[in-house]
């Protein structure tokens, strides 16, 4: 194993535990937090037992994801990490369920199809995993620090390094709740269960809402405000048919348990389906000051000898948004104002071919990305994807007046 592998394992694992406090996954984490709550009663084995099943789902849906982008690799075709939330499909079925597990945690609906099939102890262990796969999924896109650098080196690498060095970040995703686990005694730091768990509960259902507000946010961006109205109905139509299922059908038998399940499935990926087949938004908004990339123009601006600033980043990324709020900052435009610095902005929200052959030209497959062409230079230094005003400025100013 060499060093420059070595290095990118230590810092996948990094980012692999950072990325449990950025804003992508914090809100999935509510169902891993119930869940450890819950089975403080069942003693440090179950906790235990729910960490493990955790992590299998997180490395499964990291395996997976991994051999897609190897898949697409072989085949000539380059994607990028967090490549998941560019299908419109998958953002919609991840609306849809972040939704409904955010009804069931306000106890408008309860989900009992798995414990009837499975018994109370399988289903727990069903829903760690799941919580892991969900965690993933979304979670992934994010830009935690050190893991950029991680991520990029490894969409280089040959296959089986790709494979380690994801593995390693999802072991990095999970060992803070292995560390957990495994402690002696650490079971006892948390409460008593008492009542005060269903108003967590409750109150954890809000950053569901909130994820899939933000979802919401993905999808239209990707597909324009054509989007909106029937994706609203969809979402009050499964709200609709839980409360029919809590209400009407309710539960009690195995069967018909299954059936309401099955029926809802069907909606939910129907739905999906119908919505991800959608005209998709052709006109996507450029901030002003912007103008939207492509390598011809750049091209065309760096032969007129023109000092480029160059930003990818996509709806989806919340390290990205956050960014733009700084590069949109008085101060930050006043530097580019006074030095003529040209501002090109590629947004890979939804797939694109032209912008993924740039990053994987300029050595990354991930967003969010920042490169500054300076007029007179035969290379280029990229921009840290992590930064404050300070940073920005401070390499900004070094970069223009050297």
């Amino acid at each position: 194993m060499d060093t420059t592998l070595l290095n990118a394992l230590v810092l996948a694992f990094a980012g692999g535990v950072l990325l449990n406090f950025m804003p992508c996954v914090f809100p999935i984490l509510s169902l891993k937090i119930i869940s450890v709550v819950r089975q403080k009663s069942a003693g440090d084995n179950r906790i235990l037992q729910g960490c493990v099943f955790y992590t299998v789902g997180v490395l499964a849906t990291m395996l997976a994801l991994t051999g897609v982008l190897f898949i697409f690799r072989t085949t000539g075709n380059l994607l990028g990490w967090g490549f998941q939330l560019q299908s419109p499909f998958l953002v919609t079925l991840l609306l849809y369920v972040t939704f409904l597990l955010g009804l069931s945690f306000s106890g408008y609906y309860e989900i009992t199809f798995g414990i009837s099939i499975l018994g109370r102890a399988g289903s727990q262990n069903l829903e760690s995993f799941l919580t892991g796969v969900l965690s993933t999924l979304i979670g992934t896109p994010c830009a935690a620090p050190f893991m950029v650098s991680a991520v990029s080196f490894s969409l280089l690498q040959p296959g089986l390094h790709s494979v380690f060095i994801f593995q390693f970040m999802g072991l990095g995703m999970v060992f803070p709740y292995l560390a957990f686990s495994c402690i002696p005694g650490a079971i006892m730091l948390l409460p008593k269960p008492g009542k005060w768990m269903e108003y967590l509960k409750q109150l954890l259902a809000f950053p569901m809402y909130l994820t899939a507000a933000w979802l919401l946010h993905v999808l239209v961006s990707q597909k324009g405000v054509v989007a909106l109205f029937p994706t609203i109905c969809s979402i009050i139509a499964i709200a609709f048919l839980t409360w029919i299922i809590k209400n009407v059908v309710k539960s009690g038998s195995t069967l018909r348990d299954a059936a309401a399940l099955c029926f809802t499935i069907i909606f939910v990926v129907t739905s999906a389906m119908y919505i991800s087949k959608l005209k998709v938004a052709e006109d996507i908004p450029i901030h002003k000051g912007f103008v939207a990339f492509s390598e011809d123009s750049l091209q065309d601006l760096l032969d007129k000898g023109e000092t480029v600033f160059v930003a990818v980043g996509a709806e989806w990324c919340l390290t990205c948004k956050t960014n733009e709020l700084i590069i949109n900052s008085e101060a930050i435009q006043r530097i580019f104002h006074t030095h003529g610095v040209k501002q090109m902005k590629a947004d890979w929200t939804n797939m694109d071919s032209g912008i993924a052959q740039y990053l994987h030209s300029m050595g990354s497959s991930s967003v969010p990305f920042y490169v500054l062409y300076v007029h007179g230079r035969p290379t280029t230094e990229p921009i840290p994807q992590i930064f404050s005003e300070a940073k920005l400025t401070d390499f900004l100013l070094r970069s223009l007046t050297d």
